[in-house]
């Protein structure tokens, strides 16, 4: 765990660090990829900034709407760069809208776009992990094994390296290379977001941190089993769409 880093008289905060490289590979990857299927680069360039700020400004903005005590003495804490003062869920759900309006005002095609963001996606998620692991966050429950580590006065599952590790896996399976191709488009990224879901389903039984609902049950768990079966029907239906699936057998007349 390495919440600070300090060089010199500098203190910098680890997790942003890490989440700012992340941002900066991913958006590499993602304007890589975007030349490769002949989508417009400085698009998604632009695309990536407005729902990285959207985003940031939406969590902040979010937070302090459901905790307005936080700020009631010190509005500067808004322009904080804590991480612990942000809800995640609300600035995604900005982001995305962000996101939306954008690429509807430039023409970009929605599922192909989503294909085009998916490596800096997979990147985001694995420099997410290493966040977590330098701060300390999504701990894991206490556990005797011999790969436990000792945070937060136990030794427990070392939760954020399992978080890692499939994230890495996911990104081995839908990072774009030659002889790799999912068709059609959008197909790529339905694959990631249900693979990372049934991942957080697996991956929560470790965690000793997130809420319990009904006896080993997690809040988290039950959002990532209704973003699976989103992906699914998606994908399903992507698929049958342009005939990659078999659809039900009809009558096929002779033809003249």
């Amino acid at each position: 765990m390495l919440p600070i880093l300090n060089l010199g008289p500098l203190a910098i905060q680890t997790p942003g660090l890490i989440l700012l490289i992340g941002v900066w590979i991913g958006l590499t990857q993602a304007e890589k990829y975007a030349r490769f299927l002949k989508i417009d680069s400085d698009h998604i360039y632009s695309l990536s900034l407005l729902t990285m700020v959207a985003g940031i400004f939406g969590a902040r903005l979010s937070f302090a709407a459901q905790n307005p005590a936080a700020f009631q003495n010190n509005w500067t804490g808004l322009f904080s760069l804590t991480l612990q003062m942000m809800d995640t869920f609300g600035g995604g759900v900005i982001g995305l809208l962000a996101a939306f309006i954008y690429g509807q005002r430039k023409g970009l095609p929605f599922w192909k776009t989503l294909d085009v963001f998916t490596p800096g996606f997979a990147v985001l998620a694995i420099a997410f992990g290493f966040a977590q692991l330098s701060s300390g966050d999504a701990f894991g429950a206490p556990a005797n094994l011999p790969w436990s580590i000792h945070l937060w006065g136990e030794w427990r599952h070392p939760s954020q390296i399992y978080f890692i590790l499939s994230a890495g896996l996911i990104a081995l399976l839908v990072w774009p290379r030659s002889g790799s191709r999912f068709n059609p488009s959008g197909v790529r990224f339905l694959v990631w977001i249900g693979s990372s879901a049934l991942a957080r389903i697996f991956l929560e039984t470790f965690r000793g941190d997130s809420p319990i609902l009904i006896e080993s049950l997690r809040s988290s768990q039950i959002t990532a089993w209704l973003i699976l079966a989103g992906a699914l029907v998606l994908l399903n239906r992507r698929l049958t769409h342009n005939n990659i699936l078999p659809e039900a057998q009809t009558p096929q007349s002779n033809p003249e």
